[in-house]
């Protein structure tokens, strides 16, 4: 498994295994009416013809979508909301780093989106 970080140590880790309020499986904005975000990620996939997975959205996980571009917007979309309802911005600005044990380089990832959002609230000061 490898690390995927931003930033310097030490790292704030953005998963399941860290600080869950940065974990998209964890993570509920109210537009999302109860879902988490990793759950909306996953249900908008539409999936290249003939990629068939077993019934549910945990199943589309590691699969890049036809929509991948209207999916990034969207989790990046979300993940604004939920800083915002949470008011979280200051523990990012306060972090030196971001990590992701389970994100890729390819693809979507939290860690990514949560460094974006990061970088710029320390630009607007």
């Amino acid at each position: 498994m490898n690390l995927l970080t931003r930033g310097l140590p030490p790292f704030l880790e953005c998963s399941s295994r860290g600080d869950k309020r940065f974990s998209a499986f964890y993570a509920t904005p109210k537009s999302l009416d109860g879902m988490t975000i990793e759950e909306a990620y996953q249900r908008m996939k539409i999936l290249p013809l003939g990629v068939v997975v077993k019934s549910g959205w945990r199943y589309k996980k590691g699969i890049r979508a036809v929509n991948a571009a209207e999916c990034a917007e969207a989790y990046e979309k979300w993940w604004r909301e939920w800083i915002e309802e949470k008011q979280l911005i200051g523990v990012l600005k306060s972090a030196s780093g971001l990590s992701d044990m389970f994100g890729r380089e390819t693809g979507v990832c939290q860690a990514d989106v949560l460094w974006r959002i990061r970088q710029e609230a320390l630009c607007e000061k």
